[in-house]
C-alpha cells in the first residue's frame, strides 16, 4: 500500500471516530449496563468510555471490554479530611480523586451522552455534574420503582405514575420512609439532584425508573436461584416458600433488553422528550406465585410445590417493592415504547440460564452454593449432586467435581457451611 493510501485510510478512520457520538458511561460491566452498551455498540455510532471499579461481570470482559475505553474510579471514595469538620481545602469530589477520569473530562469538550448505571447516592450525581458542567448533551440516570416507596400515598390503588414521585411534606415522615427503604430514598434524591441542575444550569437529563429487572446476566441471581430450585425440585423435595405477607403483592418487572431500546429512542427523538422521568416495564403484573408458575411452565416441570409460610427468614427474591406495579403509558405515548412481550421475555430469560448452567460455571456455582446453604435439606444433598451431574451429562459436559461425588469425594463442591449457625442467604 502506498504512503498516500495509508494516509487516506488513517484520515477515514479518524473521521469515522470523530463522527461518532461520545458516550461516558458510569458502569456498563454488569446486567443493565452491558445490555445497553451492547446495543449501542451494534449501531457503530458511538465512541464509548466506561467508568467502573475494574471488575467485569459475566462475559462483559469479552462482550464489552474490547470495544470501549475503560477507566477505573471508586465513586464512594472520600478523603480522610471529609470527616474533619475543621479541615480547610478538603476536596471531597470523588471524580477528582480519579486522575485518568478527571484528565479525560478536562480534555474533552463535549460528551453527547452520560449514562449513569451506578449512582446510588445523590453525592455521586453532584460529583459528576460538578466536573462535567457545560459538557453534557444528555444525562441518562438509571433509577428505580423503589422511589415510589418513599413518596406520598397514592389516592387510589392504581398503578404508579411518574407524577406520583412526590415526597411527603412532613420531614418526620420522610425520615421514617428513608429508614424503611434507604435505597428508594437515595435513588429518588439522585433524581432530585438532576432536576436541581436542570433548573440551575440547564442540564438535560432523563430518569428511567426500572422495576425488578429480569433477563440474561443478572448479577443478583434472583431469577436463576428460583429456576435452579424448580429445575432440581425432584431432588431438593422442599416446597418453594411464599411468605404470607407478600402472597397477594404484585409488582412490575423490567426486561433488561428493553432498557437499551429506550436509550436509543431517547437519542432519536431528541430534546422534546428529555428532562423528565419514564417508567419502563413489561405489560403484565407479577406476584411471586405468578413468576414461579412461569418458570415452572417454561422448564416444563410437573409436581413442583409451593407453600404459604409465615417464616420471616424464608428466601424471597421477588417482589422488592410493595407499592404495586408501574403505569408505562407515558413511555408508550411519548417514546413509542412497546415492551418485549412477557412470554418472550420469560422464554429468553429461562433459555439463557439453562445455557449458562454449562457456559458460566463460576456464576452457576455461586447460585448452587446459595441453594445448598439456604434451601437443600441435609438429607437430600446427595440427590441434588447426582441431579447436577445428570444435567451436565445430558448436554455432553462433565465437571470432575460433580462426577467425583458419585465416588463419595465432596472436596471442591459447593456445599453448606460446616457450622449451621453461620448459614446465611
Amino acid at each position: 500500500m502506498s504512503n498516500v493510501a495509508v494516509l487516506v485510510v488513517l484520515f477515514l478512520l479518524k473521521t469515522s471516530v470523530a463522527q461518532k457520538q461520545r458516550v461516558l458511561a458510569f458502569g456498563g460491566n454488569g446486567n443493565i449496563g452491558s445490555s445497553t452498551l451492547s446495543q449501542l455498540l451494534e449501531t457503530d455510532k458511538f465512541a464509548i468510555t466506561i467508568v467502573t471499579r475494574g471488575k467485569w461481570h459475566w462475559d462483559s470482559e469479552k462482550r464489552i471490554a474490547p470495544f470501549v475505553d475503560q477507566l477505573t474510579c471508586n465513586r464512594e471514595y472520600e478523603p480522610e479530611c471529609a470527616s474533619n469538620k475543621t479541615a480547610v481545602d478538603c476536596d471531597i469530589n470523588a471524580v477528582r480523586q480519579c486522575p485518568e477520569l478527571f484528565d479525560l473530562i478536562s480534555k474533552t469538550e463535549h460528551f453527547d451522552i452520560v449514562l449513569d448505571f451506578t449512582a446510588y447516592h445523590p453525592k455521586w450525581i453532584h460529583d459528576n455534574v460538578e466536573v462535567l458542567r457545560g459538557k453534557v448533551g444528555l444525562y441518562i440516570y438509571i433509577s428505580t420503582d423503589s422511589i415510589y416507596e418513599v413518596c406520598q400515598d397514592k389516592p387510589t390503588r392504581r398503578l404508579s405514575r411518574e407524577t406520583d414521585a412526590t415526597r411527603p411534606t412532613d420531614e418526620k415522615e420522610i425520615e421514617l420512609l428513608k429508614k424503611k427503604d434507604p435505597y428508594g430514598h437515595y435513588k429518588f434524591a439522585g433524581e432530585e439532584a438532576l432536576v436541581h441542575y436542570g433548573k440551575k444550569d440547564g442540564l438535560k437529563w432523563v430518569s428511567l425508573r426500572l422495576a425488578d429487572v429480569i433477563g440474561p446476566r443478572d448479577t443478583t441471581y434472583r431469577w436463576w436461584m428460583y429456576q435452579m430450585w424448580i429445575k432440581f425440585f425432584d431432588e431438593i423435595q422442599k416446597p418453594l416458600p411464599i411468605p404470607e405477607r407478600i402472597a397477594e403483592k404484585e409488582e412490575s418487572l423490567t426486561y433488561v433488553e428493553d432498557v437499551g431500546r429506550v436509550v436509543l429512542k431517547l437519542l432519536e427523538l431528541g430534546p422534546k422528550v428529555w428532562s423528565q422521568a419514564y417508567n419502563i416495564a413489561l405489560d403484565d403484573e407479577f406476584s411471586l406465585s405468578n413468576i414461579l408458575l412461569r418458570i415452572r411452565d417454561g422448564l416444563q416441570k410437573e409436581n413442583v410445590e409451593s407453600e404459604l409460610v409465615s417464616d420471616g427468614d424464608a428466601y424471597v427474591g421477588y417482589p422488592s417493592v410493595f407499592n404495586g406495579p408501574m403505569d408505562i403509558s407515558k413511555a408508550r405515548k411519548l417514546l413509542g415504547f412497546e415492551p418485549t412481550p412477557t412470554e418472550e421475555a420469560v422464554k429468553r430469560t429461562i433459555k439463557f440460564y439453562e445455557e449458562a448452567f454449562v457456559q458460566f460455571p463460576e456464576e452457576r456455582d455461586k447460585v448452587l452454593k446459595d441453594l445448598f446453604n439456604s434451601v437443600v435439606p441435609k438429607e437430600n444433598k446427595d440427590a441434588v449432586y447426582f441431579g447436577i451431574d445428570r444435567e451436565l451429562t445430558k448436554v455432553g459436559h462433565m465437571d470432575k467435581r460433580y462426577r467425583a461425588k458419585r465416588k463419595g469425594d465432596l472436596a471442591g463442591l459447593p456445599s453448606t457451611n460446616s457450622n449451621p449457625a453461620k448459614q446465611e442467604l
